[in-house]
């Protein structure tokens, strides 16, 4: 009778371990299952100043459209900086700076290229640069910065396509207007005082073809 007793307390005491270990294995922690996190990152680019150009058009007086002229000025520098977050990239900084002393009329008008790098217009021996500002894009594809021109700065909203690749950006903006009678350029301040019809339209044309390469690390 003893030895049945002491049987049956080790088969019980069996069968309790053998209830507390699946318990146990039941309740540990699953380490097989990891959830995966998307780490943005970011690169750097260099302005390409042989790829880029700004292009412009100016006319004669005010609502004569028949008389204009066009040109180029070259980009000086600058960097860009776009986000790549699990194959999506964003424009997040960046700068372009615009060299005053390239100024070109296309049909090679060297008085008019001197005018307008003198004290009347740009001014270069003082501001040999002009400079942009990335600041954002906003919820309508727009570009917002601000541009810095003759010492003075004024914000701009333009229009343009932002083309990101792990090896360069490009960035084209169509025809877009800048009144250079607001950053108070010289000459069309002093011709305020004239006669509508005598003042020349201060308001000037242009476009924008801007390449930024990876800058190797």
């Amino acid at each position: 009778m003893k030895k049945e007793i002491l049987l049956g307390i080790a088969a019980f005491s069996m069968l309790i371990a053998s209830c507390g270990g699946g318990a146990a294995e039941g309740t540990g922690t699953d380490t097989t299952a990891t959830d995966s996190v998307i780490v943005p990152t970011l690169t750097d680019y260099a302005i390409d100043t042989t790829a880029s150009i700004v292009t412009w058009k100016s006319y004669g007086k005010v609502g004569d459209t028949s008389n204009y002229h066009m040109g180029t000025v070259k980009a000086l520098g600058g960097n860009v900086t776009a986000q790549d977050s699990a194959g999506t990239w964003n424009l997040t900084a960046g700068n372009l700076d615009i060299n005053l002393n390239s100024i070109k009329e296309n049909a090679g008008e060297v008085k008019l290229e001197s005018h307008l790098k003198g004290a009347d217009f740009f001014d270069v021996t003082k501001f040999a640069t002009a400079g942009f500002v990335f600041e954002s894009i906003d919820e309508m594809g727009n570009i917002n910065g601000t541009l810095n021109v003759i010492g003075q700065t004024m914000n701009l909203t333009l229009s343009g396509d932002v083309v990101i690749t792990p090896e360069t950006v490009t960035i084209t903006v169509p025809m877009f207007t800048i009144n250079f009678g607001a950053v108070n350029m010289p000459y069309f301040v002093a011709e305020k005082a004239m006669k509508p019809e005598k003042q020349h339209d201060p308001n000037i044309e242009i476009t924008a073809t801007i390449v930024a390469n990876k800058v190797a690390l």
